[in-house]
């Protein structure tokens, strides 16, 4: 599950005319870079009003947005490369939204252990497998056909096994 938590000058971002476009862009992103089901992609608005989002201890001149990004369904693997590419799609991907706008932002990226993530009370599937490609074709939480637990190999799925 991608968690997008977007901080924003209280300015930009009004309405689902502007929220809703992002949101589907970063749903799109993750779907068609990583091949996540659409409904583990949260993103969150969250307008901060004058003087209680400040830059360098100053409220900003324009509009500022400051992403902080959760990856928790997969983990990448630890290698340059994969950062830049998966960094320059994100930042493809913002532009439109953001510096085309003239907006000043600034983005980072957590990864969470998989296995301190549930949706409905439930462990997903690894990464790639046949139960997670049911997940995807109902765009929903399906009931696991094996516990958790009992499930042998990769656990935690790998960025190598995803399209990055």
């Amino acid at each position: 599950m991608p968690l997008w938590t977007i901080y924003h000058s209280d300015s930009i971002f009004k309405d689902d005319s502007t929220t809703v476009p992002l949101a589907d862009a970063i749903t799109k992103l993750h779907v068609r870079e990583i091949g996540f089901p659409a409904f583990y992609v949260v993103t969150i608005f969250v307008p901060v009003k004058s003087g209680k989002l400040l830059v360098g201890g100053r409220n900003p001149e324009k509009p500022f947005v400051r992403i902080s990004i959760d990856q928790i369904a997969l983990k990448m693997a630890e290698d340059l490369k994969a950062y830049k590419k998966w960094t320059a799609k994100i930042d493809e991907m913002l532009e439109p939204h953001i510096a085309a706008k003239w907006y000043d932002s600034e983005y980072h990226i957590n990864e969470t252990e998989k296995m301190l993530w549930k949706v409905n009370g439930t462990y997903a599937p690894p990464f790639g497998s046949v139960e997670e490609k049911k997940w995807i074709k109902a765009n929903r939480v399906l009931p696991r056909e094996v516990p958790y637990d009992q499930i042998v190999g990769n656990v935690h799925g790998a960025a190598s096994r995803s399209k990055l």
